[in-house]
Order: structure tokens, then sequence, then C-alpha cells
């Protein structure tokens, strides 16, 4: 055979073995990177986001008895949703038993139910309580409202609190004692709870050293 034809049959005879071999390696449709749709995008998002707790380190406020005779609200750490009404119930089950050990307690009456806790604004949410609450009276009455109005403006965003009894709106004491049926705010009772501010550290003057 001529050798110059020789060469020309085994080139073309490898360079079809080579393109067999590519083919039948080739990685198809489904080996290539794949683009998530924005429609499954969303439902991962909103599967994963499902999966969360939905609850958090919040504070309750309870009544704390001073030497002087005196009390004063305190806010205590619980594990809560940050659901108005949950909130609520959490704060009417009151003290814990160390908490009770602790000399904590509440002055909103043991019997006193929630029957709706919800937002009717962005910063305001609407608490619907029986009438047990009114088994407070004095200074228990207005360590029951603020309570309940310094405990949920403890949440972020709310900043107002309604209160009403079966459906129908009150008059409520604020902490001078004047009566309103206006929304409350945690600005209404000043003086009445532990301030939660840490205490600043102590200036140390170094430059004497």
């Amino acid at each position: 055979m001529n050798p110059r034809k020789f060469m020309f049959v085994r080139t073309t005879i490898g360079t079809a073995l080579f393109t067999a071999m590519v083919a039948g390696c080739s990685f198809g449709p489904e080996s290539q990177p794949q683009m998530i749709p924005e429609s499954q995008q969303q439902n991962l998002n909103e599967a994963t986001s499902s999966n969360e707790v939905d609850a958090g380190f919040g504070r309750v406020y309870l009544q704390r008895s001073e030497s002087t005779g005196g009390s004063v609200l305190t806010g205590v750490r619980r594990n809560i949703s940050s659901d108005p009404f949950d909130i609520v119930q959490v704060l009417l089950s009151g003290p814990t038993k160390a908490e009770q050990e602790a000399g904590l307690r509440s002055a909103i009456p043991a019997s006193t139910e929630v029957l709706s806790a919800r937002y009717v604004a962005s910063d305001l949410v609407k608490v619907d309580l029986t009438n047990e609450i009114f088994k407070a009276t004095g200074d228990d009455l207005v360590s029951s409202v603020t309570q309940i109005v310094l405990t949920l403006c403890d949440i972020s965003g709310i900043e107002r609190v309604i209160i009403v009894v079966n459906g129908q709106v009150n008059e409520w004491p604020k902490g001078d004692g004047s009566l309103t049926s206006q929304p409350l705010t945690a600005y209404d009772f000043p003086g009445r709870a532990i301030s939660s501010q840490p205490a600043f550290p102590a200036i140390v003057n170094t430059l004497n050293r």
C-alpha cells in the first residue's frame, strides 16, 4: 500500500474512534448545572422558614415587694413567641415556683383570662380580658395594668396597648392615678418598674499611673 494512502486511512480511523468515544462519554443535559426556577426557590424558602421555631427569649413583668413596704415591677426572662396572645397567656400564668420563692408575684388576679390579643395597628395591640381583672383594686389594679402594658411594650414594634373587658371599653388607672380609656404606653407608668439598663462601668483614671 502506498505509504501516503496508509497514513490517510490510519488518520481517518483514529478520528472516527475518537469521535465515538466522545459521543459515548457525553454528559447529557441533566449533568449540566441547572438553574432552580424562581417559583421553586420561593417554595424552598417557605419550607425552610416553616421549620424555624417562632420563639425566643422575651420578658414578662412581675411584682417584687420592697423592704419599705411598697412594690416594684421587674422583668423576668421567658422563652416565648412574639405573638401578643401567647405573651399575655404566659403573663397570666404567673410566676414560676422558683420565682415565687424569690419573692415575685403577679398583681393580676389568677382567675383572669385573655379572650384575645391582636394587632389593630402596626404599633398598637388590643387585649380583651375577662372581668376577673377587676378583682384587683387600688394599687394592685395599677400594677396589673402596668404588668400587661410593660410586658407587651417590651416586644419590638409594640408601643401602645388598649385593654378592654369582654369587648367593652373601660377606663384604666395610669401611674399617677388618673383614669384614661385611651391606649396606654410604658411612659404612663414612670417609676413602676426597675430599669433594665445595666450600670455604667466605673471610669478608671490611668493617666497618673
